[in-house]
Protein backbone atom coordinates (compact mmCIF):
# COMPACT_ATOMS: atom_id res chain seq x y z
CA UNK A 1 0.00 0.00 0.00
CA UNK A 2 1.35 3.49 -0.91
CA UNK A 3 1.70 6.12 1.44
CA UNK A 4 -0.27 9.15 0.40
CA UNK A 5 2.03 12.38 0.75
CA UNK A 6 -0.05 15.66 1.50
CA UNK A 7 0.13 17.90 -1.26
CA UNK A 8 3.04 21.10 -0.79
CA UNK A 9 0.18 23.84 -1.29
CA UNK A 10 -2.02 22.49 1.79
CA UNK A 11 1.11 23.83 3.53
CA UNK A 12 0.11 27.14 3.13
CA UNK A 13 -3.54 25.99 5.55
CA UNK A 14 -1.61 24.70 7.79
CA UNK A 15 0.12 27.81 8.31
CA UNK A 16 -2.67 29.96 8.40
CA UNK A 17 -4.37 27.64 10.87
CA UNK A 18 -1.29 27.96 13.07
CA UNK A 19 -0.89 31.68 13.04
CA UNK A 20 -4.67 32.04 13.76
CA UNK A 21 -4.14 29.53 16.76
CA UNK A 22 -1.39 31.93 18.16
CA UNK A 23 -3.70 34.62 18.23
CA UNK A 24 -5.62 33.06 20.53
CA UNK A 25 -3.35 31.72 22.54
CA UNK A 26 -1.83 35.36 22.90
CA UNK A 27 -5.58 37.08 23.43
CA UNK A 28 -5.99 34.38 26.00
CA UNK A 29 -2.95 35.24 28.39
CA UNK A 30 -3.84 38.90 27.09
CA UNK A 31 -7.31 38.25 29.02
CA UNK A 32 -6.27 35.98 32.07
CA UNK A 33 -3.57 38.71 32.90
CA UNK A 34 -6.28 41.67 33.12
CA UNK A 35 -8.81 39.33 34.96
CA UNK A 36 -6.29 37.73 37.52
CA UNK A 37 -3.44 40.53 37.38
CA UNK A 38 -0.48 38.53 37.52
CA UNK A 39 2.97 39.32 36.80
CA UNK A 40 3.35 41.27 34.10
CA UNK A 41 6.61 40.68 32.76
CA UNK A 42 6.11 36.90 33.01
CA UNK A 43 3.13 37.40 30.90
CA UNK A 44 4.66 39.40 28.55
CA UNK A 45 7.41 36.48 28.52
CA UNK A 46 4.89 34.37 27.15
CA UNK A 47 2.98 36.42 24.68
CA UNK A 48 6.64 36.57 23.55
CA UNK A 49 7.17 33.27 23.00
CA UNK A 50 3.97 32.85 21.26
CA UNK A 51 4.58 36.38 19.40
CA UNK A 52 8.13 34.71 18.07
CA UNK A 53 6.03 31.45 16.85
CA UNK A 54 4.00 33.55 14.71
CA UNK A 55 6.68 35.29 13.53
CA UNK A 56 8.56 31.93 12.12
CA UNK A 57 5.17 30.96 10.91
CA UNK A 58 5.13 33.65 8.46
CA UNK A 59 8.63 33.54 7.36
CA UNK A 60 7.59 30.23 6.25
CA UNK A 61 4.96 30.81 4.67
CA UNK A 62 7.00 33.32 2.47
CA UNK A 63 9.49 30.70 1.58
CA UNK A 64 6.42 28.81 0.84
CA UNK A 65 5.23 31.38 -1.72
CA UNK A 66 8.57 31.97 -3.16
CA UNK A 67 8.86 28.03 -3.36
CA UNK A 68 5.53 26.83 -4.68
CA UNK A 69 4.54 26.43 -8.22
CA UNK A 70 0.80 26.19 -7.77
CA UNK A 71 -0.84 28.10 -4.27
CA UNK A 72 -4.57 27.28 -3.34
CA UNK A 73 -4.92 30.76 -4.24
CA UNK A 74 -3.56 34.11 -5.89
CA UNK A 75 -0.10 34.47 -4.41
CA UNK A 76 -1.19 38.32 -3.21
CA UNK A 77 -3.91 37.30 -1.23
CA UNK A 78 -1.94 34.27 0.55
CA UNK A 79 0.85 37.15 1.45
CA UNK A 80 -1.79 39.68 2.44
CA UNK A 81 -3.39 36.80 4.68
CA UNK A 82 -0.41 35.90 6.26
CA UNK A 83 0.60 39.94 6.96
CA UNK A 84 -2.55 40.61 8.71
CA UNK A 85 -2.63 37.34 10.19
CA UNK A 86 0.91 38.12 12.36
CA UNK A 87 0.05 41.95 12.31
CA UNK A 88 -2.74 41.36 14.87
CA UNK A 89 -0.46 38.79 16.75
CA UNK A 90 2.06 41.51 17.02
CA UNK A 91 -0.07 44.12 18.10
CA UNK A 92 -1.63 41.99 20.89
CA UNK A 93 2.07 41.45 22.25
CA UNK A 94 2.38 45.37 21.87
CA UNK A 95 -0.46 45.60 23.98
CA UNK A 96 0.89 44.15 26.74
CA UNK A 97 4.47 45.08 26.26
CA UNK A 98 2.71 48.40 26.97
CA UNK A 99 1.32 47.53 30.20
CA UNK A 100 5.24 46.52 31.28
CA UNK A 101 6.77 49.40 29.83
CA UNK A 102 3.99 52.20 31.63
CA UNK A 103 3.89 50.14 34.51
CA UNK A 104 0.34 50.71 33.92
CA UNK A 105 -1.05 48.41 37.14
CA UNK A 106 -4.56 46.94 37.20
CA UNK A 107 -7.51 49.02 34.88
CA UNK A 108 -9.95 51.40 37.36
CA UNK A 109 -12.53 51.07 34.36
CA UNK A 110 -14.09 47.78 33.21
CA UNK A 111 -13.76 48.93 29.47
CA UNK A 112 -10.57 47.13 28.93
CA UNK A 113 -11.52 43.94 30.20
CA UNK A 114 -14.80 44.43 28.42
CA UNK A 115 -12.50 45.04 25.03
CA UNK A 116 -9.60 42.42 25.60
CA UNK A 117 -12.80 40.02 26.05
CA UNK A 118 -14.04 41.08 22.37
CA UNK A 119 -10.57 40.63 21.05
CA UNK A 120 -10.41 37.32 22.45
CA UNK A 121 -14.06 36.72 20.63
CA UNK A 122 -12.88 37.96 17.62
CA UNK A 123 -9.83 36.15 17.45
CA UNK A 124 -11.80 33.04 17.75
CA UNK A 125 -14.15 34.11 14.88
CA UNK A 126 -10.69 34.38 12.58
CA UNK A 127 -9.98 30.80 13.83
CA UNK A 128 -12.44 29.54 12.52
CA UNK A 129 -12.81 31.41 9.14
CA UNK A 130 -9.49 30.42 8.52
CA UNK A 131 -10.30 26.96 9.32
CA UNK A 132 -13.48 27.31 6.78
CA UNK A 133 -10.32 27.88 4.01
CA UNK A 134 -9.76 24.79 3.61
CA UNK A 135 -12.89 24.45 1.96
CA UNK A 136 -14.01 27.60 0.30
CA UNK A 137 -16.55 26.42 -1.63
CA UNK A 138 -18.17 23.93 0.58
CA UNK A 139 -17.45 27.07 3.65
CA UNK A 140 -18.36 30.10 1.63
CA UNK A 141 -21.55 31.15 3.52
CA UNK A 142 -19.67 30.14 7.04
CA UNK A 143 -16.77 32.26 6.01
CA UNK A 144 -18.89 35.22 4.99
CA UNK A 145 -20.95 34.59 8.39
CA UNK A 146 -17.48 34.72 10.75
CA UNK A 147 -16.72 37.72 8.89
CA UNK A 148 -19.28 39.74 9.29
CA UNK A 149 -18.88 38.37 13.34
CA UNK A 150 -15.48 39.54 13.25
CA UNK A 151 -16.52 43.60 11.88
CA UNK A 152 -19.46 43.19 14.59
CA UNK A 153 -16.51 42.84 17.13
CA UNK A 154 -14.65 45.11 15.73
CA UNK A 155 -17.65 48.05 15.76
CA UNK A 156 -18.02 46.77 19.48
CA UNK A 157 -14.58 47.71 20.75
CA UNK A 158 -15.10 50.87 18.65
CA UNK A 159 -18.22 51.78 21.28
CA UNK A 160 -15.90 50.34 24.21
CA UNK A 161 -12.88 52.25 23.16
CA UNK A 162 -15.07 55.42 23.05
CA UNK A 163 -16.62 54.84 26.61
CA UNK A 164 -13.39 54.30 28.12
CA UNK A 165 -11.59 57.17 26.66
CA UNK A 166 -14.53 59.41 28.06
CA UNK A 167 -14.03 57.84 31.12
CA UNK A 168 -10.72 58.12 31.84
CA UNK A 169 -10.89 61.82 31.10
CA UNK A 170 -13.74 62.09 33.32
CA UNK A 171 -12.79 60.36 36.44
CA UNK A 172 -8.68 60.34 36.08
CA UNK A 173 -7.01 63.54 37.56
CA UNK A 174 -3.43 62.11 37.39
CA UNK A 175 -2.20 63.09 33.80
CA UNK A 176 0.22 60.08 33.54
CA UNK A 177 -2.73 57.74 34.16
CA UNK A 178 -4.34 59.13 31.26
CA UNK A 179 -1.63 59.43 28.94
CA UNK A 180 -0.79 55.45 30.06
CA UNK A 181 -4.11 54.42 29.53
CA UNK A 182 -5.18 56.14 26.71
CA UNK A 183 -2.13 54.62 24.72
CA UNK A 184 -3.18 51.17 25.83
CA UNK A 185 -7.03 51.91 24.99
CA UNK A 186 -5.73 52.48 21.57
CA UNK A 187 -3.38 49.77 21.03
CA UNK A 188 -6.46 47.33 21.68
CA UNK A 189 -8.39 49.40 19.36
CA UNK A 190 -6.21 49.25 16.62
CA UNK A 191 -5.73 45.62 17.48
CA UNK A 192 -9.11 44.77 16.38
CA UNK A 193 -9.32 47.04 13.67
CA UNK A 194 -6.60 44.30 12.48
CA UNK A 195 -8.72 41.71 13.25
CA UNK A 196 -11.21 43.57 10.85
CA UNK A 197 -8.42 43.89 8.02
CA UNK A 198 -8.21 40.06 8.47
CA UNK A 199 -11.73 38.99 7.68
CA UNK A 200 -11.39 41.36 4.77
CA UNK A 201 -9.01 39.32 3.22
CA UNK A 202 -10.80 36.46 4.09
CA UNK A 203 -13.55 37.47 3.13
CA UNK A 204 -12.39 38.69 -0.50
CA UNK A 205 -10.90 35.44 -0.96
CA UNK A 206 -14.05 33.78 -0.55
CA UNK A 207 -15.93 36.08 -2.70
CA UNK A 208 -13.14 35.58 -5.61
CA UNK A 209 -12.81 31.26 -5.41
CA UNK A 210 -16.60 30.50 -4.56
Amino acid sequence: MGIKLKPQNERFFDYFEDSAEAICEAAHILKAFFENQGDPAMNLDRINEVEHHGDRIYVKTIERINSSFITPFDREDILKLAQELNRVLDHIQGTMEKVVIYKAGRPKEKFVLEMVNVLEEAAEEIKTAVVCLRDIRDNHQDIIESCEKIRAFEHDGDDLYRAGIARLFEKTDNVVEIIKWKEIYEHLETTLDYCESVSNVIKGVAVKYV
